[in-house]
């Protein structure tokens, strides 16, 4: 196992010192960034891999999960062994046009089953022994940086850009980072003055005038909620050419209890097919509305989260903490298909699971350098190889 991760993901090693603070050189000359956009949506709470690409000729899967278990007829089937949830149907068109690319077993190492540990190591791309102030995303703008009258990110929903707390790839408070709790209201005033946010010290000047002319008129049917909110009005922004290089979209439940949605210690069959289906169906009309207006090609969206979910149920009928998982990436350059490996259905206690094949910081790698056209040595304490998921 140990071998196969290290080829995945570890190409050769950086010194350690150009991941302490001030490692990388913030005098850097600007240059100019490719307008290329990365969406980033958060599966608050870790999201279940088990029950979203269903291993249906598993049978420790259907002896783990007693009440849990997807049939194998009420799945999508991707290939002889595997489907999507039935909630994923409206990714169809995505996956039939080899646009999406689910990659299996990433996750990071050694996590902790918590929370708050497991996804500052999201946010800042350590290591289980690192410690990082700023985060993943941080760094990498802090090497390359945006012209100086841009926002570098809109986050929706819950991205908390403190500098001392650890939430947000952008943690450190180094760039113009401002978080819109409410992406309906931009919808309604089109300016950031409007909304209820907050911004990093750096994006105070840009958010008092940071504003959107005119509503984009769009054909494509959004989902009713928060989420469908964000994605629409990112739209809108790349369509008024006033898009900032990554927009963060938290994906919760409709009442913000992330128990409720992703987080399912209990009760999963009343909350996990739900928040999928508002994935799913958002995602359609995000890519629908990109090719609209022409950006779809230049639109690249990623799905991360804190970690996985167990093989086994609870006595709740719900999982607890995992640890490999699956996440989605879509795009108009995206090379669909599944890659790495099925998470395999072990026996454990019920909380825990398979290690990951694929270090998450190579999905990280790959939006910096086969994204962006940037180098990536530096930004994390290793070298990591990137997913061979996009086109050229």
């Amino acid at each position: 196992m140990t071998n196969r991760r290290q080829f995945i993901s570890l190409a050769a090693s950086l010194p350690a010192l150009s991941l302490l603070p001030g490692g990388v050189n913030a005098a850097t000359e600007p240059k100019s960034t490719p307008n290329k956009l990365l969406v980033l949506i958060y599966f608050k709470g870790g999201n279940d891999n088990y029950n979203t690409i269903i291993p249906f000729t598993s049978a420790k899967y259907y002896k783990h999960r007693p009440t849990l278990a997807i049939k194998r007829e009420a799945t999508l089937h991707l290939n002889e062994t595997q489907g999507f949830n039935a909630a994923l149907k409206p990714l169809l068109p995505l996956w039939d046009a080899r646009e999406l690319a689910i990659v299996q077993g990433i996750g990071q190492q050694e996590i902790t089953n918590q929370h708050y540990r497991d996804l500052e190591m999201q946010f800042t791309g350590a290591g289980p022994d690192q410690f990082f102030r700023d985060g993943w995303l941080t760094r990498a703008f802090t090497k390359n940086p945006q012209s100086a009258n841009k926002l570098d990110c809109i986050g929706f929903d819950d991205l908390d850009i403190r500098e001392n707390d650890p939430m947000g790839p952008f943690r450190g408070d180094q760039h113009r980072v401002v978080q819109i709790q409410h992406p309906s209201e931009w919808l309604t005033h089109q300016n950031i003055a409007a909304t209820q946010h907050e911004v990093s010290s750096r994006a105070k000047d840009i958010a008092k005038t940071f504003a959107q002319a005119a509503r984009i008129p769009l054909k494509a049917n959004f989902p009713a909620d928060a989420f469908g909110d964000a994605l629409k009005a990112t739209v809108e922004m790349a369509a008024a050419g006033i898009a900032p290089p990554v927009v963060h979209i938290t994906l919760n439940a409709l009442d913000g209890d992330q128990h409720n949605a992703f987080d399912t210690h209990w009760d999963q069959q009343k909350h996990h097919g739900p928040v999928l289906a508002r994935f799913a169906s958002g995602l359609n009309a995000f890519r629908d509305a990109m090719r609209e207006i022409g950006q779809w090609e230049n639109t690249l969206l990623a799905t991360y989260d804190e970690f996985g979910r167990c093989p086994k149920e609870t006595e709740k009928q719900g999982t607890h903490h995992g640890w490999a998982s699956i996440q989605f990436v879509a795009g108009g350059r995206v090379k669909g298909g599944l890659y790495g490996e099925a998470v395999p259905v072990i026996d454990v206690y019920a909380i825990d699971g398979p290690e990951p094949i694929i270090d998450y910081r190579s999905l990280y790698t790959t939006v910096i350098e086969n994204w962006w056209g940037h180098s990536a040595d530096g930004i994390f304490a290793r070298r990591f190889k990137p997913l061979d998921i996009l086109k050229a």
